[in-house]
């Protein structure tokens, strides 16, 4: 009988981690959408070339 009891315990416990596990991956997705979202919406990064004198870069 503990046996079968132990066996539910752990049934249960499997199913709320696994619920638990997809709503935070749910959030996860919502968090990194939102980010691309509005770095979508940022003007590009200018493009850098290299100053053959010096060998640093700067923006063109």
């Amino acid at each position: 009988m503990t046996e079968l009891l132990g066996v539910a315990a752990l049934a249960v416990g499997g199913y709320w981690i696994v619920k638990r596990m997809k709503k935070k991956m749910a959030d996860v997705e919502r968090h990194l959408s939102d980010i691309a979202a509005r770095s979508a919406n940022k003007r590009p990064a200018e493009k850098l070339v290299q100053d053959p004198v010096t060998g640093k870069y700067r923006p063109e």
